[in-house]
């Protein structure tokens, strides 16, 4: 599985943080815009982590009776 990596603004630009095996660790290089973060990553082979919502909207429609 691929490294699932994240990116943040911080004061000084962007950081990209690194995990792999449930430990995360921060990549020392900040970036000056999001897209050179995310190109970044890409040429790293790891994958953008996509954050999950606290809670979701979506329903089981299939399990619903009509």
């Amino acid at each position: 599985m691929k490294p699932q990596a994240s990116i943040e603004q911080s004061q000084s630009g962007f950081v990209v943080s690194k995990e792999t095996d449930g430990q995360t660790e921060q990549v020392e290089t900040s970036f000056e815009s999001y897209q050179a973060a995310l190109d970044y990553i890409l040429e790293q082979g790891w994958q953008l982590k996509r954050e999950r919502p606290d809670s979701s909207l979506h329903v089981e429609t299939r399990f619903l009776k009509p």
